[in-house]
């Protein structure tokens, strides 16, 4: 299996996607997928909700939010929601081992094998899929497939590319901006092109400074966010990066060493630079950046396990092993991964429906009800319809000027207790309707 070898490697390919399949497919097996992935609700909503569309929804790595440009299409041919956030869903995840393969085989086909099969057994990449990081996941394989044309001088490939990460993902379009602009910043400098550096930056500033008033308020939504979670980014929270990594770190460490020693293409090292920046000075989203750090590491310890000569038995039965703890790693951590909401929960919410406003008093309930519960309105802290502050939350919560809290709310009020039960005097004043809504019937 030596790289320099004539040996048809594409079975290996075929055996690394097909493991990729069989471990995203495990957590269905015992929940479905909707069950997991804290963000399932935002996107059900949002592809449910495609009946007009204006030209600014498009843009969605610009403004944010849940909306995609496939959802108006799906709506157009008249799929169902679920279908296009569920089957897409599973089609992108695969995707990603095929776009990381073709990029990584640019240094060459072996890195290529091993980086589609890393990328089948990550821990970070599973917990982005069970999270149901739809944009996320949607953008990874056009962010790599930008980076190879990128690097194979391709332009009009990079094009569109550009065009469809815009159209995808703010946080993917961020870095991706930010780490081939830096590329070309070092391109030009080094052939000395300062005139043309000076016009850029100018229209850079232009530019910003004609988007600023839309810009500042998206800003100022992620830095001072009532919800702790939404400017944190609400991954990997708890976990222990080392125990997560210790293994890819151990090839990737020398893999960097290696890559940077034979002089390979600057963009990896670019964009891991400022993955790790950017997690360094916790900028908004900044622990999924995880998710992007992972792939980096993966990269790395691709090309890695690709210089290694495995003409030997003995190498050939070390790869097997290091492979194979990847892949047992990568399926206990999976078939570990428990369902955040049960299946009767899901059913109770789908049954309640004409409220005129629910207050769900822990974010963690709000996409599913957001998801499920039909023609109602929708209050949680931090998100949705939230007029209150973060200690106002925090006073609420500990049974202090609760009657002054819901007050801000329209009448019908239901709140919603799943994740979490109130204490203190407004206990008095909730009547249950079901095992988690609860009938606000106080003045």
């Amino acid at each position: 299996m030596e790289q320099n070898t004539k040996t048809n490697l594409f079975p290996f390919l075929l055996v690394s996607l097909t493991i990729l399949v069989i471990i995203r497919i495990l957590p269905a097996l015992k929940s479905p997928l909707s069950t997991y992935g804290y963000d399932y609700g935002f996107y059900f909503f949002a592809a449910g909700h495609t009946t007009s569309i204006h030209w600014t929804d498009l843009f969605t790595a610009i403004w944010g939010g849940f909306n995609n440009p496939l959802f108006y299409i799906a709506h157009w041919l008249h799929i169902p929601a679920a279908g296009v956030i569920n089957e897409l869903y599973f089609i992108f995840t695969l995707l990603l081992g095929v776009s990381f393969y073709f990029w990584m085989k640019n240094k060459n086909t072996l890195a290529g094998i091993f980086a589609s099969l890393l990328v089948a057994a990550s821990q970070v990449q599973s917990e982005a899929y069970t999270m149901y990081l739809w944009k996320n996941v949607a953008a990874l394989p056009i962010l790599f497939l930008a980076f190879k044309f990128l690097e194979e001088k391709k332009y009009k490939w990079l094009a569109v590319c550009t065009v469809l990460i815009l159209l995808t993902h703010r946080t993917t379009a961020i870095v991706y901006l930010t780490s081939v602009g830096i590329y070309v910043l070092i391109k030009q400098i080094q052939n000395k092109k300062y005139a043309w550096i000076i016009a850029e930056a100018l229209t850079i500033i232009a530019v910003f400074a004609a988007l600023w008033p839309k810009i500042k308020p998206i800003i100022d939504q992620l830095i001072h966010n009532n919800n702790y979670y939404v400017t944190t980014g609400l991954f990997l929270e708890g976990r222990s990066l080392v125990g997560l990594w210790w293994p890819i770190l151990l090839l990737a460490l020398p893999g960097a060493f290696l890559y940077v020693k034979h002089k390979q293409h600057l963009l990896l090292p670019i964009f891991t630079g400022l993955i790790i920046a950017w997690i360094s000075f916790k900028l908004p989203f900044y622990r999924r950046m995880l998710l992007y750090l992972d792939l980096c590491l993966i990269a790395y310890a691709s090309y890695f396990l690709s210089k290694i000569d495995y003409s030997s038995k003995w190498m050939k039965v070390a790869l097997s092993v290091i492979l194979l703890f990847f892949i047992y790693r990568g399926t206990t951590y999976v078939l570990a991964q428990r369902p955040l909401i049960t299946q009767g929960e899901v059913i109770e919410i789908k049954n309640f429906h004409g409220a005129r406003f629910i207050l769900a008093v822990s974010a963690n309930d709000a996409p599913w009800i957001l998801g499920y519960a039909k023609g109602s309105r929708l209050g949680a802290p931090g998100l949705l319809e939230d007029p209150h502050t973060y200690q106002e939350w925090m006073d609420f919560w500990q049974g202090k000027n609760q009657t002054e809290f819901v007050s801000k709310y329209p009448r019908p009020l239901y709140l919603y207790q799943r994740t979490y039960r109130m204490t203190g005097a407004i206990t008095q004043c909730l009547k249950p309707v079901t095992e988690n809504f609860y009938l606000y019937d106080c003045n």
